[in-house]
């Protein structure tokens, strides 16, 4: 994928000429972040209890006096180191291989882990705008592509999809701290847009500037081929590497002939979802969606079949006193 139409592809829908426009969400209708987008375990803003197909959650961030009691619904003035992560990317759909003239199924790529940025900002007393990304969705099983119906590519695993940008912002001033501009205004592109900047419709992985990329979808291949390959310790199939990109998908050897997804790219907190596969004798394990700006798990092909991928992880704003 071209990094240019990557960097493009992160604001569709904010710019002109766009089919979808962002619904306008007034302050008064968003919740205390505490209440609303806290998990007390990680001590972290992130998304809950996310319902539909929604880009990202927003809330308030309330600053009160430095010298103010603690608090289980707001922050106290200072200085604060931010830790700030975007929606992970969706895993890519298998391929069904037959159409490609292959002897089996193609795996789809796992999608990328978000980069992590960070920033230390001072907040003052006032009221502060959280956009958290959610993950992108998993890319398409096979299906045609709509940006080249008919074309050689035209049953391909579909593209995952990017993940929500986040960001925080000072409310009274406008002031961008940390993530990225417009954020709260981001719209999903549609199935068209996104698989245009993605490519060829291969069921490959998207990736980008900083991102931990997912491993690759494979083919079927031998017998032995695919016992060293298991002995080797590659093709895991239930989550990548923390820090890496996503392991690589293996081949699982019987009828179906099926190719594993490759597994999601990490993030420095949250490791990124399993590729989907079966093994002889096994039950068909699903992709698997990420963890805290994680990407998503490919999603399993072979001759007769094929999976959509697994949606990447909801993005994350975690602030601690300096």
């Amino acid at each position: 994928m071209k990094l240019t139409k990557l960097a493009l592809s992160i604001l569709v829908g904010v710019g002109a000429g766009c089919t979808a426009v962002a619904p306008v969400v007034s302050l008064s209708e968003l919740p205390n972040c505490f209440d609303a987008n806290y998990d007390r375990e990680r001590s972290l803003f992130t998304i809950l209890g996310a319902a539909g197909n929604a880009v990202n959650q927003q809330c308030l961030l309330s600053v009160g006096a430095s010298g103010a009691p603690a608090s289980a619904s707001r922050l106290a003035a200072g200085s604060y180191r931010v830790y700030l992560a975007d929606g992970g990317g969706g895993g890519a759909g298998g391929t069904m291989q037959a159409f490609h003239g292959g002897g089996g199924g193609g795996g789809g790529g796992g999608g990328a882990g978000a980069k992590e940025v960070q920033a230390t900002v001072v907040l003052t007393e006032g009221t502060y705008k959280l956009t958290i990304g959610a993950g992108g969705q998993g890319g398409n099983a096979c299906a045609m592509s709509i940006a080249n119906p008919g074309g050689p590519d035209g049953f391909g695993g579909g593209p995952g999809w990017f993940g929500g940008p986040s960001s925080m912002v000072h409310v009274a001033s406008g002031a961008l701290l940390i993530g990225t501009p417009g954020a709260d205004a981001y719209v999903r592109p549609t199935r068209g847009q996104n698989e245009k900047t993605a490519g060829k419709m291969d069921a490959h992985g998207g990736s980008g500037p900083g991102q931990a990329s997912g491993g690759h979808g494979e083919r079927p291949e031998t017998k032995d081929a695919f016992e060293d390959k298991a002995q080797s310790g590659a093709g895991a199939r239930t989550s990548s590497r923390p820090q890496m990109g996503g392991t690589t998908g293996s081949d699982s050897i019987g009828d179906k002939r099926s190719g594993v997804g490759g597994g999601g790219g990490a993030t420095s907190i949250g490791q990124g979802g399993g590729g989907g596969g079966e093994s002889p004798g096994r039950a068909e394990i699903p992709p698997v969606r990420g963890t805290l700006g994680s990407g998503g798990g490919g999603g399993e092909g072979s001759t007769s079949e094929c999976d959509a991928g697994a949606a990447g992880g909801h993005g994350y704003i975690a602030l601690r006193r300096n």
